[in-house]
C-alpha cells in the first residue's frame, strides 16, 4: 500500500496527538517507533525530491 505524502502526515499528526494523550493506552515503545519512522520516511522524500 503506497501512501502520498499528505497521507502520511496526517498519520504521523495523529499519532503524536494520540502519544501526547495522558490516557491514553496506546502509548509505548512501538508508538514512539512508528512516530520516528514515519518522520525518518518524511525527511527522506523531501531530500529526495530536491534531488
Amino acid at each position: 500500500m503506497l501512501l502520498s505524502r499528505d497521507q502520511k502526515e496526517l498519520i504521523l499528526a495523529v499519532l503524536k496527538k494520540e502519544n501526547k494523550r495522558m490516557l491514553s493506552g496506546h502509548k509505548g515503545p512501538l508508538l514512539k517507533k512508528t512516530i520516528a519512522d514515519l518522520e525518518q520516511a518524511l525527511r527522506n522524500e523531501a531530500i529526495n525530491d530536491k534531488r
